[in-house]
């Protein structure tokens, strides 16, 4: 009677091991499919991305577009400021958020010195900061409250002479600069080879200078702008424009529809610009 009970006993055992071992292999086997068909998921969502216009529109159609054409493009709504054959110049249909200013510049929108009116729904900026503290943003260099350096868009170093002659970078340049690093629909196209580095002036320097990197985004140039220009009917004004016509002044696009000469601590809103190559 042991003998069989022991091997009854056995039986269940390996009965219960086989079943136990059934049931693994059943959920490895579902494991592995599931693994397979959500990596095929992925695969099918990054061809998606990367392929078709629906997720990001990264190439403009070779055409002739018209001034104040509405178009997207990486991840924007852009206004056409002018077809230049192969190229198109864009200024995007909204200024810099709250959000974007501050995470560029790295100060509190509370703080009067860099900032001029700033909420969750617009956010003016100025040029130059409004207080004398320190060697940063064409800032006042002595405790004379009418002596700026000069508003320069990206001065190098060398560029830094004495005092009375001396150049400052605008906060509007640093705050454009860390928004195009960051802009994900930005880095793309430019890796794709979508965008036209510019050449400029800002009334002191040409650009890019010897040894700087090319620079794919700016404000608006005063040439490239008229009294009531209809792609700029829509923009919120005051914006920055990026030359400055002389001394510690700075160029903005007014209320008025007219480009005026301020002081270089003026606050205004910053649109920015690209150049994007057709096709």
């Amino acid at each position: 009677m042991r003998k069989k009970n022991g091997f009854i006993a056995t039986s269940l055992i390996y009965s219960f091991f086989l079943v136990f071992g059934l049931l693994m292999a059943a959920i490895l086997a579902k494991s592995v499919e599931n693994r397979i068909l959500v990596r095929a998921i992925q695969e099918d969502i990054r061809n998606e991305m990367n392929e078709q216009s629906g997720f990001v529109v990264d190439s403009l159609e070779d055409r002739t577009y018209t001034v104040n054409e509405l178009v997207n493009f990486a991840n924007e709504t852009w206004r056409v400021v002018e077809d230049k054959g192969p190229n198109v110049l864009l200024i995007l249909n909204r200024s810099l958020t709250q959000t974007e200013i501050v995470m560029g510049l790295n100060r509190e929108s509370s703080n009067s010195e860099f900032y001029g009116t700033c909420n969750t729904t617009s956010c003016m900026v100025r040029a130059c900061r409004n207080y004398y503290a320190g060697q940063e943003f064409c800032y006042l260099y002595s405790g004379n409250t009418n002596l700026y350096r000069r508003p320069a868009w990206r001065p190098t170093a060398s560029q830094v002479e004495a005092d009375t002659i001396g150049y400052g970078r605008t906060i509007v340049s640093t705050v454009l600069d860390y928004w195009f690093t960051y802009h994900q629909g930005l880095q793309r196209v430019l890796s794709k080879n979508k965008l036209q580095a510019f050449t400029f002036s800002d009334g002191f320097f040409n650009y890019p200078q010897s040894g700087q990197e090319n620079i794919y985004v700016r404000t608006l140039l005063s040439s490239e702008i008229t009294s009531g220009a209809t792609f700029a009917s829509s923009l919120s004004k005051p914006f920055h424009l990026l030359n400055a016509p002389s001394g510690n002044q700075i160029n903005i696009y007014n209320t008025s529809n007219q480009v005026q000469a301020v002081a270089s601590n003026t606050a205004a809103f910053i649109y920015p610009v690209i150049e994007v190559i057709k096709g």
